[in-house]
């Protein structure tokens, strides 16, 4: 799929400003509609169904604006696709133990194996579907077969508070390699065809070559530019922003200079924005999304339902069984390689993780056109696989939820892991013992152990890294106070890169230390940067910092995540809070909100709770169940 000019045309703005109005209307109408569960992709593609071809004809397929449009969402889709991937979290240190052997288990190790059975099996599929003609390229047929969408994994693994395990980290790992190697793998045959197999395909790697060149050569200016950086990306500056556009349009305009899909070029763009991107930084993320999905990219899904052909799905029964056979190929060539997993989990896991990985969307209907384009997919054939998305990837995410049941529960009982029984750890395992927070302290020391045993703390002795890993599996979240440098990197490691765990706080042991743990996602602080803080805040706010340390009072502050859909829209004012309980703050995304009694909760909301012990528990519990 490659840009085309936009032709010159005397046609009205009137399909534009239609399209628009329904890329506006449904997620409005989705959001009144919440029991459908409808992913709003696909409510977008049903839109573009009523007013395409099939339905009232009120938009032309080869309106040139809109083309033009609808192409640049899609490369906006794979570049924002490329930027979701984390390579900091996503384990790939964990292959390899500690003295050279190979973990069978591991995150990476499942995740591959997954996949070289999916693509077996797709190729089973792709076959039958050429011996009965339907295709004519089954290497491409078996690709758009082992697709997955990334975008559906991330969020719904998020929701179910499963993201920070070994367990998350191994579908992730999954629908990260499904997705980037058969974006790869697409490409080459995309040429193969196109031009044959001749030297040409070796361009290709021109694309990661200057994708390297970019990357040391940001790593090595950026330090330098980001004062400057930071400054420019005011309101009419957004130096960032205009950064990451110049990368996008250079990494696509080389793909197609050297005939290479689109796709792997805007998804190379995306990747390096994540690599350069400061962990810390969200705002620029959160800027690109608000533009990719609030315009461009919606577009791109209601054209795909405008060009739909409802009759060449559903006009006879060879079709509508063709359908079925697809929709039933796309389940088992994800759900059986997933039994690979029982190796580490139960069998429900390993079903619930096949199920999710079923999902598909944008990468399958992007594939499907570009097979279309070269003449290898049919028209029906199209059609059919994009109704297999949308079936997919609005059942998948709930057949995998009712499957799992929403984990935050049964995490929050997990305990904090603080690693570590020095003066700093034994202090930090105090406070929340005496808060009533579940606690694990883990040393390699057994003298260290035993004196944080004496003073009634759950302390474990760990030698050797195998066990620390283990007791880490079981954590939700872990508090790095090794004041040695290697220690503290070794148990960040294991807990970023082998598990994958979101909330890692480590104090720095120096520099140089800091910014390898900063580079791994770990968020650092320096000590004595902590106590220069913690001393200012005590001399401006005494009794604050008082209720913040003091761990044998009856007050308490918690955070309170907004899950429950019967919340979403409530004002404060209508909580059923206990009288003895204050709304603090509500963080939303990377603001914090100043609450007030007209304040509008949305889900995924943080709200700061000050109370009683009892009334707190009490808050909980009512927010819950409204």
């Amino acid at each position: 799929m490659h840009f085309a000019p936009v032709a010159e045309s005397t046609s009205s703005l009137i399909p534009l400003l239609l399209v628009v109005t329904l890329a506006a209307a449904v997620p409005l109408l989705l959001g009144r509609l919440k029991r459908l569960s409808l992913p709003i992709m696909v409510g977008e593609i049903l839109a573009g169904i009523i007013v395409g071809r099939s339905g009232l004809q009120w938009v032309p397929q080869d309106d040139p604006t809109l083309a033009f449009l609808s192409e640049f969402g899609f490369v906006f889709l794979m570049f924002l696709a490329g930027m979701e991937i984390d390579l900091t979290s996503l384990g790939f240190g964990a292959a390899v133990q500690k003295g050279g052997t190979r973990d069978k288990n591991s995150p990476l190790v499942l995740a591959v194996a997954h996949f070289v059975l999916t693509l077996a099996l797709a190729a089973g599929v792709a076959f039958a579907l050429w011996r009965l003609g339907l295709v004519s390229d089954i290497f491409l047929m078996a690709l758009i077969l082992s697709t997955t969408s990334l975008g559906v994994v991330v969020p719904v693994l998020k929701e179910t508070g499963l993201i920070g395990g070994r367990y998350g980290q191994t579908l992730l790992l999954s629908a990260l390699i499904a997705d980037f190697v058969t974006m790869l793998l697409i490409t080459f045959e995309v040429a193969v065809v196109s031009y044959g197999l001749t030297v040409d395909i070796l361009l290709i790697s021109v694309l990661f070559v200057v994708l390297f060149a970019f990357y040391r050569l940001g790593t090595f200016m950026l330090p330098g530019l980001t004062p400057l950086l930071d400054e420019m990306s005011h309101a009419t500056g957004q130096a960032k922003m205009r950064l990451s556009f110049f990368l996008m349009f250079f990494f696509v305009a080389l793909a197609e200079f050297l005939g290479v899909e689109v796709i792997l070029g805007a998804f190379l763009a995306g990747l390096l924005v994540a690599l350069l991107l400061d962990p810390e930084d969200h705002t620029l993320m959160h800027q690109l999304e608000a533009m990719g999905y609030g315009f461009f990219i919606p577009i791109f899904f209601i054209m795909v339902g405008v060009k739909f052909d409802v009759g060449a799905v559903f006009g006879s029964p060879e079709a509508i069984a063709l359908v079925l056979f697809l929709l039933a190929g796309a389940i088992l060539v994800k759900s059986l390689p997933a039994l690979i997993f029982r190796r580490a989990f139960s069998w429900r896991e390993s079903l619930a993780g096949g199920a999710l990985l079923s999902a598909r969307l944008s990468l399958i209907i992007a594939a499907a056109e570009i097979g279309r384009e070269l003449g290898v997919l049919s028209d029906t054939v199209v059609m059919a696989i994009i109704l297999v998305a949308m079936i997919t990837v609005t059942g998948a995410p709930l057949i995998f939820s009712r499957m799992m049941g929403n984990q935050r529960e049964l995490l929050q009982r997990r305990p904090i892991a603080i690693a570590g029984a020095g003066t700093v750890g034994i202090q930090v395992a105090e406070i929340l013992h005496g808060h009533g927070e579940p606690h694990l302290l883990l040393d390699p020391d057994p003298k260290r152990v035993a004196r944080a045993q004496d003073r009634g703390l759950n302390a474990i002795h760990v030698p050797t890294p195998q066990e620390l890993e283990a007791h880490l599996a079981e954590s939700r979240a872990l508090v790095c106070a090794h004041s040695d440098e290697e220690q503290a990197l070794e148990v960040c490691r294991i807990a970023r890169g082998q598990l994958g765990m979101e909330d890692v706080i480590a104090l720095a042991p120096g520099p140089s230390a800091g910014k390898r743990l900063r580079a791994m996602g770990v968020k650092t602080y320096s000590p004595t940067m902590l106590i220069a803080n913690m001393l200012t805040l005590l001399v401006r706010n005494p009794d604050f910092v008082h209720l913040l340390t003091a761990s044998k009072d009856n007050q308490d502050v918690c955070e309170c995540l907004i899950d429950n859909p019967n919340l979403d829209g409530k004002r404060l004012r209508d909580l059923p809070l206990p009288p003895d309980v204050l709304v603090l703050s509500i963080r939303r995304d990377d603001a914090f909100i100043i609450p007030h009694g007209n304040t509008r909760l949305r889900l995924g909301d943080h709200m700061t709770l000050l109370g009683t012990l009892d009334g707190l528990e009490i808050a909980i519990q009512q927010l819950k169940r409204v």
